[in-house]
């Protein structure tokens, strides 16, 4: 008779590997020190492996001996009886698997972006070919892009028409190009960076968003003004900071950016008018960078045209985007996992929610919310998740009778 427990120990493997996940996600969402973070990450990543391979095997033994296959004598001798630790760990990775993984590959596996996303045109560009430059400058990079299927020479150009519920008619066709997560670094070539810009303003859009890690090493900050500082639009280039720039002197790289002609919006808010309506424009940076900024009015008034957007490092931010009542909120952070599979999508994404917001378009009311799978990242590593550069064109609510 085949050992029962057996059967158990594999559907536990699922749970143990969903619950180990999760908590990765949730500690590189976290202000925590790199160095603890880093140990904490490759113990982890060793119970994760180690412990889903050690309870296949086992299982597999129990199973191949109970089923009379001539087994090694080295694979016999695991068919001991777990301990009580053991035996308790197993049913909670199994009870994990019924109210845990399941619930959450169903949710995967029907998927689909808010309803407010009206079309999404996109061309994928091979930087190798668009770019006439080196494209990677270190031993790790070069190694990394010649993978087969590795997408981080290419990028993702997306035309994404969005519906906001309270947005007044005159920003109707509004178009806003949201780029996040540069990570300048010196190992991609910086031409790439300026072909980025290129991309940007050949889009036209009316106003530019950078949703934060930008700049991890003091070499690049020489790049800076003929790179990202050289962004325009009609009604600002505004940016935030994310937890890769503090890893530097960040509020140099504000400096340099300030000086090239960009809006920090950093733990601030600013009023502009656009077409002749108010808007408030936000930043958000925490949980590394704070305070918040404080909204004045905290709401947005009544039967009074206005515009809200806030700018943000991480999609966690969401809860507080609805608090003050923003009407778009752009993010980055979690490079839509970087390595999605198919038809699942990302697994890996450093946010309290996991993979939920990893990227693309949610709507939540008040706030519908773009997040952006990044331009790059400080691993040039990429499966089934391009880079992504976005315009996002606003359009508002169309009323019964046809009116916006």
């Amino acid at each position: 008779m085949i050992d029962p427990f057996a059967w158990l120990a594999l559907l536990g493997i699922a749970g143990h590997v969903s619950w180990l996940l999760w908590l990765s996600n949730v500690l590189h969402a976290r202000l925590m020190d790199q160095h603890k973070l880093k140990l904490i990450t490759r113990a982890l990543d060793t119970w994760l492996v180690g412990g889903a391979a050690v309870a296949l095997v086992w299982a597999g033994v129990r199973i191949g001996s109970a089923s009379g296959y001539a087994l090694p004598e080295l694979l016999q001798r695991l068919d001991l009886p777990l301990s009580p630790v053991w035996r308790t760990y197993v049913a909670v990775c199994v009870v994990n698997t019924v109210v845990g993984f399941v619930p959450w590959l169903v949710r995967r596996l029907t998927f689909r972006e808010a309803d407010v996303l009206l079309s999404d045109e996109r061309r994928l560009l091979d930087l190798r070919k668009e770019t006439k430059a080196p494209h990677v400058h270190s031993l790790r990079a070069r190694l990394l892009t010649s993978i087969p299927g590795n997408q981080a020479l290419q990028l993702a150009v997306h035309t994404k028409r969005l519906r906001i519920p309270r947005l007044p008619a005159a920003l109707a066709g509004l178009r806003i190009a949201h780029l996040s997560d540069l990570h300048l670094t010196g190992e991609l070539d910086r031409r790439i960076y300026e072909y980025f810009v290129e991309l940007t303003h050949a889009l036209e859009p009316d106003l530019i968003a950078l949703t934060g890690d930008l700049v991890e090493k003091t070499p690049c900050w020489d790049w800076l003004p003929g790179t990202l500082g050289s962004l325009r639009a009609q009604y600002g280039t505004y940016f935030v900071l994310g937890n890769h720039d503090i890893r530097i002197d960040h509020e140099r790289t504000r400096q340099v950016l300030v000086e090239s002609g960009l809006v920090n919006l950093g733990a601030a808010c600013r009023r502009i008018e656009i077409r002749g309506i108010d808007s408030l424009l936000a930043g958000n940076e925490l949980p590394w960078l704070g305070p918040p900024p404080l909204p004045d009015p905290p709401l947005r008034p009544r039967n009074v045209e206005s515009f809200r957007l806030l700018l943000a490092h991480t999609p966690d931010e969401l809860p507080w985007a609805r608090q003050y009542d923003f009407d778009l909120m752009l993010a980055g952070h979690v490079h839509g996992g970087q390595i999605q599979i198919p038809p699942l999508g990302p697994i890996l994404a450093p946010s309290v929610h996991g993979a939920h917001y990893a990227c693309g378009v949610f709507h939540e009311p008040p706030t519908v919310m773009h997040v952006g799978r990044g331009t790059s990242g400080k691993l040039p590593l990429r499966f089934f998740c391009p880079p992504e550069l976005t315009l996002l064109v606003l359009e508002p609510e169309i009323a019964a009778d046809g009116t916006s």
